[in-house]
């Protein structure tokens, strides 16, 4: 019988400096005070702007609420920023104790807007048939 270990809970962690190494070799999931240095190819996520160190935004992902803008990070070819909550929600900090930032990605910084259900009957309303018939 093989037992796994739990994963250890860490706080993100955070560079003094900007990335100064080859923009391809920049760590994921790592803080940095300045986009300088990141890969010139990544996206934000959200529809605004990304926001500024020190800027005050609000996660709505998980009810998370207010914080502040404490760092920039990538991964899997996207834009984040590294923020600190004002209050920490209680499952969380059970989930995560000693963990007082969180990585956020620009859709998490919105409100969830579900996109409209297309009308019955319209060319959006419609389900193909399957398997794929061949056209001759």
């Amino acid at each position: 019988m093989s037992s796994s270990s739990a994963s250890v809970v860490r706080q993100p962690t955070l560079s003094p400096t900007a990335w100064i190494g080859e923009p391809q070799a920049c760590p994921a999931w790592v803080g940095f005070p300045r986009l300088a240095g990141f890969p010139a190819v990544l996206q934000w996520s959200g529809r605004g702007q990304v926001p500024a160190i020190g800027d005050r935004m609000h996660i709505y992902l998980n009810s998370f609420g207010p914080a502040e803008v404490k760092a920039y990070f990538h991964a899997e070819g996207f834009l984040g920023v590294v923020c600190a909550p004002e209050v920490l929600p209680a499952w969380f900090q059970r989930q995560c104790p000693g963990v007082t930032l969180g990585h956020c990605f620009g859709r998490e910084l919105e409100p969830y807007q579900p996109a409209p259900a297309p009308v019955v009957g319209s060319p959006e309303d419609w389900i193909p048939d399957y398997p794929p018939q061949d056209e001759e």
